[in-house]
């Protein structure tokens, strides 16, 4: 995890002093390394890397989706708690696909990490192969929407027959 605003919260959650870049800290079959900020074009290959993500704001929300791999979204607060019907519109498009079990652990997990509650690691991570082959599921869904340019040029072209 890059060091950053998100690390008080996950020094406490492994019972540590503090989560800084360098930082390695276990808890179960967790293991979670700090890292330095990497620069942009860094960025996907250690997205890829991970066996899950934790990303902040929309466009590392956007790589993380399509990356293939768990990940938990810390969305940027705003006044008034406006910002839960986003994080829980994006829960309900990516977990579509999922179980009960799994679909609730991930709710719960992402509302917990977002400020409602303590992460619950063990009920979360327990639904590791229905999270990864969601992960995986959900990618290839972008990927068959095809690409803006392309749909333009489509839409377009079909304008003119």
């Amino acid at each position: 995890m890059p060091a950053g605003r998100v690390s008080p919260a996950v020094a406490r959650f492994f019972g540590v002093e503090s989560f800084d870049a360098g930082t390695h800290a276990h808890s179960g079959n967790l293991t979670a390394h700090g890292l330095a900020f990497v620069p942009q074009a860094d960025y996907d290959p250690l997205l890829w890397a991970a066996d899950i993500n934790f990303v902040r704001g929309e466009d590392s929300f956007v790589r993380a989706q399509w990356a293939r791999k768990p990940f938990v979204w810390h969305i940027y607060p705003q006044a008034d708690d406006v910002h839960l019907p986003k994080l829980d519109a994006a829960l309900a498009h990516l977990s579509a696909g999922l179980a009960d079990a799994p679909r609730a652990a991930l709710e719960r997990f992402w509302h917990a990490w977002n400020g409602a509650g303590t992460p619950d690691w063990a009920d979360f991570w327990q639904h590791r192969a229905a999270l990864d082959a969601n992960a995986a599921r959900w990618a290839d869904a972008l990927a068959a929407v095809g690409d803006l340019t392309g749909k333009l040029a489509e839409y377009a072209k079909s304008q003119l027959k």
